[in-house]
């Protein structure tokens, strides 16, 4: 026996739909997979059929889920017409995933988008298991959730675990220099690690103003007696809170850690960039931050639903037979695309070139959006809370290999071309995230570069690499409609690497099978300091020994781009001949964006 009706659902939808919980219990709905939808119908959750207008007529007379029904068909420029004879199939039910809502009318989807969930002390919480989002991230409460966690990421996550530091490893993990010691939030102080081996968290963060606050040579030893929190930006006490709530009580931030004024200390803990976020605890991403002084932690506006339902609660000891509880129904890219990279519409973090490799080179992060708090790691996003997230708006993750490189990887095996190809898309991102100074196009990637040196056996070359692919590292153009590659006043890289130019590129290595038709002969860079191998350049140069074709510059149509047009090839009639050709950026009097 069903429970008394709310007045806001009609009594057909009640015994309906509702009765059987919206389908969601039953399998998964799989969409057609023929074009006529004849052959190949759809399958799984609750299906029921309905005139166009008796759906009209219940959402007219204020039935919530029929007027949800003709909303999504409007949304969708779908029209239900009045009186016609055919009834519409409806088929409700989960997608994918657990707890995300599906509909599809006559086999076409017009609710794919939405999650759902309910509260902790609601009666249908034993069935729904996700919760609204968290608004309040910097409380007890979140972070005490979040370190629940973070610890089910250390201990059950097996490809987590796979890459975490082992007792049985030769070597244990490097530590940072300096660290900020957090156990007393009121009165943080700089300590040396002096090999001491201490678990800590890393800030990434947009410093986006000056850092008045930075340590340099004559405050080092001030800050290392004790830092008066006033003097901090918002951002940087707020990840002191966030550190000790977690029981961490260490903190690397790289204004304070970092010796701004001593260009030798720069570059020495910069090339430790890789060991610092690969093995920290966990880093804090504060991607809400649109500078330093912002902070991180304030409350985040509540997720409205688009609309709430009852819910008749299945049987069972827990709940009387006439138990009925509240499903929130909301939209899963809500406030949302703002997770990370590549097909995210990036948070602050996001956007800024040197928070990329923080990201991927960090095996866990505890990231505060515009939205919510999320911990990512190798295994998963999830929001803290078991609250809805859009698993459509993750980030790509290194492969596991690059974290745990005991021995480079095959050279030329299909592992090895997948990294590469990894790479490639990671140049296709970081190309376009901003830099305040540009002379940091190769320094605010030296850590990740540094990583997948260790995996590929190869070496760096001004981000490229110097092996038998190298030829396909040189297939980059700028993605944009500039008339020409804009590039640094002062030197920065060769002309054939894509970190010679301030756009954004898009590397084509993968993009199509071509044969190649040249050898490199030798490649030479000259590095701003030896210590640095990742580091700023002063001076680069190619040799290929490559086959020579005729060829055109076609720019007749106005309306499209000029291009190359080849009048041979080593198939043809046309026979080319082997020249040496010497690239180099000692040839000034060439103007290279304009070739």
């Amino acid at each position: 026996m069903l429970p008394p009706r709310p007045p806001s659902i009609c009594r057909a939808c009640w015994k309906g739909p509702f009765a059987v919980q919206l389908g969601i219990f039953e399998s998964p709905i799989v969409e057609a997979k023929s074009v006529d939808h004849l052959n190949s119908p759809a399958t799984g959750g609750y299906m029921y059929r309905v005139s166009p207008t008796a759906l009209l007529l219940r959402a007219a007379f204020g039935c919530l889920w029929s007027r949800f029904l003709v909303q999504r068909c409007q949304k969708h420029s779908w029209e239900i017409q009045w009186l016609t004879r055919f009834k519409l199939g409806i088929r409700i039910g989960r997608g994918s995933r657990e707890m995300d809502l599906k509909v599809l009318i006559d086999d076409v989807c017009v609710v794919y988008d939405l999650n759902i969930y309910t509260t902790l002390d609601d009666p249908a919480q034993a069935w729904i298991s996700q919760r609204p989002r968290l608004t309040d991230v910097g409380s007890s409460r979140t972070l005490y959730l979040a370190k629940a966690c973070i610890n089910v990421c250390m201990h059950a996550h097996e490809r987590c675990l796979g890459i975490s530091p082992r007792p049985s490893d030769a070597l244990p993990p490097p530590q940072p220099t300096r660290l900020v010691d957090c156990s007393k939030p009121t009165y943080p102080r700089i300590v040396l690690s002096n090999g001491t081996r201490r678990i800590y968290a890393a800030l990434s963060y947009v410093w986006g103003e000056s850092q008045p606050h930075r340590t340099t040579k004559s405050n080092l030893s001030s800050y290392i007696t004790g830092i008066d929190p006033v003097t901090l930006p918002q951002t940087i006490r707020d990840a002191i809170h966030v550190t000790h709530q977690l029981g961490i009580y260490f903190l690397w931030v790289d204004s304070l850690c970092i010796i701004q004024d001593s260009q030798v200390d720069k570059y020495r803990e910069l090339a430790s960039m890789r060991d610092i976020y690969r093995y920290a605890y966990l880093t804090i991403d504060a991607a809400s931050a649109k500078r330093a002084s912002d902070g991180f932690l304030q409350d985040r506006p509540p997720l409205n639903p688009v609309v709430v339902l009852p819910f008749i609660c299945p049987l069972s000891f827990a709940n009387p037979p006439s138990a009925v509880g509240t499903l929130y129904v909301a939209y899963k890219n809500a406030q949302i695309k703002d997770v990370g990279t590549s097909n995210v519409v990036a948070t602050m973090t996001g956007q800024r070139a040197w928070c990329l490799q923080e990201m991927l080179m960090s095996t866990r992060s505890l990231v505060f959006t515009s939205h919510t708090v999320q911990l990512r790691c190798q295994t998963a996003t999830q929001n803290i809370g078991w609250t809805p997230h859009n698993y459509a708006y993750d980030v790509d993750r290194l492969p596991d290999a690059v974290f745990r490189p005991v021995s480079p990887v095959k050279h030329g095996s299909e592992e090895w071309r997948e990294i590469r190809r990894v790479w490639h898309s990671i140049v296709d991102d970081y190309s376009g995230r901003s830099l305040s100074y540009s002379a940091d196009k190769l320094v605010a990637c030296a850590g990740i570069a540094d990583m997948f040196a260790q995996v590929l056996g190869s070496n760096h070359l001004v981000g490229l690499w110097h092996d038998d692919f190298l030829v396909h590292d040189l297939l980059w153009e700028v993605h944009s409609d500039q008339p020409g590659p804009p590039r640094p006043k002062r030197y920065r890289a060769p002309s054939w690497s894509w970190a010679s130019v301030d756009a954004e590129v898009k590397c084509h290595a993968h993009t199509a099978p071509f044969e190649v038709l040249l050898k490199v002969v030798r490649s030479t860079i000259t590095l701003e300091d030896d210590a640095f191998p990742f580091g700023p350049v002063i001076d680069g140069s190619l040799i290929l020994r490559a086959c020579l074709f005729e060829c055109k510059l076609v720019d007749s149509d106005p309306f499209s781009k000029p291009y190359l047009s080849i009048s041979g090839s080593s198939r043809s009639v046309y026979k080319p001949n082997l020249h040496t050709v010497r690239i180099s950026p000692s040839f000034d009097s060439i103007d290279d964006s304009d070739i």
